[in-house]
């Protein structure tokens, strides 16, 4: 960080007050102060080697702030709650695709069949015609029935993603409530923060709870 400095100073007159030039001063001295404190929580933090965790540190006398960040690409992969909602999704996205490998392979095997007889003259032309709009009709069925299911899978992973973020919500108001850190931000990679000191990372704490907590509603249940 760049120290400011304030090599000159705007000319005041000689007729204004001194003590209204030392206010002048203090103020931004105390400005200047206050945001150097923000800066060092938030970007520098403590240098390697000193103790740990500073996110844990009590707010200062002097009226600083207590920040932590949450890794949310790791609460993503390691969250039981996590896994356990993409197994939920996964099933059900091969399930789906299962069932409509199964009405186009039927689909082709009518329409493959139908081919045949036309090319060999089996069946009328009335008939041809009868069974072509039939086909038509059960093909439209397959893209409709494609359609319903890309919504159904997108429905379910919005109502999944919801509950997730209940779910950290929930958490992180009763962490808090104990912790008592002015902010606590998500970081994730190529996220609005781009870098941030690993003194103030809670995910290890946060996922162990989290883990914890979810095995033992897993088990009531």
């Amino acid at each position: 960080m760049q120290e400011e400095t304030m090599d000159q100073l705007p000319e005041i007159r000689e007729s204004a007050p001194k003590s209204k030039l030392n206010i002048a001063l203090t103020v931004v001295n105390l400005v200047m102060l206050a945001g150097l404190i923000v800066l060092y929580f938030i970007i520098l933090g403590p240098r390697k080697g000193e103790p740990g965790n500073q996110a844990l540190v009590q707010k200062s006398a002097q009226g600083g702030v207590t920040v932590a960040y949450v890794n949310s690409d790791s609460i993503m992969a390691h969250y039981d709650l996590v896994k356990s909602m993409r197994n939920t999704l996964e099933t059900k996205t091969a399930a789906l695709e299962n069932e409509l490998k199964r009405k186009q392979s039927s689909f082709e095997k009518d329409a493959a069949y139908f081919q045949e007889q036309v090319s060999k003259q089996t069946i009328s032309e009335a008939s041809a015609q009868e069974i072509y709009a039939q086909l038509m009709a059960e093909q439209q069925k397959l893209y409709e029935l494609r359609e319903q299911y890309s919504a159904e899978l997108s429905r379910q992973e919005y109502e999944l993603n919801l509950v997730l973020i209940d779910s950290l919500n929930n958490f992180l108001e009763r962490y808090n409530r104990r912790m008592n850190f002015d902010y606590i931000f998500s970081h994730a990679r190529g996220g609005n923060i781009l870098t941030a000191n690993d003194s103030l990372d809670i995910t290890e704490e946060v996922l162990r709870q989290l883990n914890t907590e979810y095995t033992g509603n897993t088990s009531e249940k």
